[in-house]
C-alpha cells in the first residue's frame, strides 16, 4: 500500500493558525487530514525517544502502545480538567473512555477529527497494527497513515501537529521525499496565545522540570533533587498535580516569545537545507487578508490535481477575523515581547520571509548581548534565581534534547 503523492507536513511554531488549515483540509475530497498525531503520540514531546527509537525496529505491540496508550502528561491534565481545547474525544457519561481512565493518544484528536465513529475506527486500527512485522518506527506510522488514507478513500495524506517546526530534520530524514507547508504568524501573537494554552504551558513546565532535575518526573518514580524545584513547579509533579496549581502557573508571554524565536531560528535553518520545491511558506496574516489565492496555492503544492474551486470557496468561508492581540498590551509589555521575538523576526528577514513586524526595529550594535541576556532574565523571573542557576548548571553539565515541542 503506497501513496503516489509525496506526503506533506504542515509545520509551525504552534499557535500559528495551523489547526485552521487541518480543519479546511479535512473537507477536501481527496486529502486525508491527520491532526495532532505527532504531538499526541509523543505526549507533548515527553515520549519522543520511545515513539521514535533511533535505529531500532519496533514490533506491533510497541507501535500500538504508542498509538493506543494512555500517556502520563495528557492523562494528568485530563483528570484535572485542563486538557487542550483542541481535544475532540467526547467526555460524555456514555463514552468508552473518560477523565479517570484517560484517553488513548490517537483518540485524543486524530481519529475523532476524521469520524464520529472513532471508537469503532480505533478497534479496526488496532487489529491492523497488530499484524505489523518489526520495522523502523516511522515506517510503522506511515503504514497507519496509508491505511487510514485507503479507509477514507483519499489519495494523499497531510499531517499537522502544533509546534512541529523543530521536527523537520527528523521528518525529512525519515521520509526523504516529504514536503513541508510552513505557516508563520507574528511571534508576539503566537507567544501570547502560547502563554494561555494548556498544552504549551504544560510542555514548558515539564521541560523546565526536566532540565532542573535531569530526568522527566512523568516518566519515572525517581524524585532526586525535587527540592530544587520552585514551588509552582513542585506542585506540578504528577503526585501533586491539580487544576488549581496548573492555573496558577505564571507563564509570561515574553518567555514564550524567546521560545518562538528559538524555534524559528532552528526551524528555518532546517527548511533552508531542503530543495526549494519541497517547502511552501504561508503567512497566517496573508491567509486572513486574501484567503482564496493562498488556499489555491497550498492545495496546488500538495498536488495540482487537488485544485478544486468549490473547496476553495468553502474553506475561505470558514475563516473568521482574528485581531492582533499583542497591540493591546501595555507599552512596556509590548516592548519586552517585541524584544523577545526580535531574533525570530531577524531570521525571517534573513531568509526573505519577513512579515509585517509592526514596530520591530533594526537592532543596535549591542543587540547580540541583549538577546543573550534577556532570555536568562525572563527565565529567572519565571522560575526564580535559585532555580535559574540550577538550570544553567544543568545545561552546562549535560546536553539535552528536551524542549516544549521536540517531536
Amino acid at each position: 500500500m503506497t501513496s503516489k503523492i509525496q506526503p506533506v507536513f504542515i509545520v509551525g511554531t504552534g499557535r500559528c493558525g495551523s489547526t485552521m488549515l487541518s480543519n479546511m483540509i479535512r473537507d477536501h475530497a481527496g486529502i486525508l487530514s491527520l491532526s495532532e498525531f505527532l504531538v499526541s503520540v509523543t505526549d507533548f514531546a515527553g515520549r519522543t525517544a520511545k515513539t521514535f527509537p533511533e535505529g531500532r525496529p519496533v514490533d506491533a505491540h510497541h507501535a500500538w502502545n504508542v498509538l493506543g496508550g494512555f500517556h502520563p502528561r495528557q492523562t494528568a491534565m485530563l483528570r484535572h480538567g485542563v486538557e487542550m481545547d483542541e481535544m475532540l474525544y467526547p467526555l460524555a457519561s456514555t463514552s468508552r473512555f473518560n477523565r479517570q481512565t484517560g484517553v488513548p493518544a490517537i483518540l485524543y484528536v486524530t481519529l475523532p477529527h476524521l469520524t464520529r465513529d472513532h471508537d469503532a475506527l480505533f478497534d479496526e486500527l488496532r487489529d491492523y497494527v497488530m499484524t505489523f512485522e518489526p520495522d523502523l518506527a516511522f515506517r510503522q506510522y506511515v503504514r497507519v497513515f496509508e491505511w487510514l488514507m485507503a479507509r477514507f478513500g483519499k489519495r494523499a495524506w497531510v499531517e499537522r501537529s502544533g509546534g512541529s517546526l523543530r521536527a523537520v530534520p527528523r521528518l525529512a530524514k525519515s521520509l526523504p521525499g516529504a514536503r513541508f507547508i510552513h505557516i508563520v504568524r507574528d511571534g508576539r501573537d503566537c507567544a501570547i496565545s502560547m502563554s494561555k494554552h494548556t498544552g504549551f504551558r504544560m510542555m514548558m513546565a515539564c521541560t523546565i522540570m526536566n532540565q532542573i532535575l535531569g530526568y522527566d518526573p512523568y516518566e519515572t518514580d525517581e524524585r532526586r533533587g525535587v527540592e530544587e524545584l520552585p514551588d509552582q513547579f513542585y506542585r506540578l509533579l504528577p503526585e501533586h498535580f491539580s487544576g488549581d496549581a496548573f492555573a496558577s502557573l505564571d507563564a509570561p508571554a515574553a518567555l514564550f516569545g524567546h521560545y518562538w524565536s528559538g524555534e524559528m531560528m532552528r526551524g528555518l535553518k532546517a527548511l533552508a537545507d531542503l530543495p526549494r520545491d519541497r517547502v511552501l511558506t504561508i503567512h497566517f496574516e496573508d491567509i486572513l487578508a486574501e484567503p482564496k489565492p493562498w488556499l489555491r496555492r497550498m492545495v496546488e503544492f500538495i498536488d495540482p490535481s487537488f485544485v478544486d474551486e468549490d473547496w476553495v470557496q468553502r474553506a475561505a468561508a470558514t475563516i473568521r477575523p482574528v485581531r492582533s492581540s499583542w497591540r493591546n498590551l501595555p507599552v512596556l509589555e509590548q516592548s519586552a515581547l517585541t524584544d523577545a521575538c526580535a531574533p525570530g523576526f531577524q531570521v525571517l528577514s534573513k531568509h526573505g520571509l519577513e512579515p509585517d513586524s509592526g514596530g520591530a526595529c533594526p537592532m543596535p550594535w549591542y543587540a547580540g548581548v541583549r538577546q543573550r541576556v534577556r532570555p536568562a532574565i525572563t527565565l529567572a523571573r519565571f522560575v526564580g534565581v535559585r532555580a535559574a542557576l540550577a538550570l544553567a548548571k544543568a545545561r552546562l553539565g549535560r546536553v539535552t534534547s528536551a524542549s516544549p515541542s521536540a517531536v
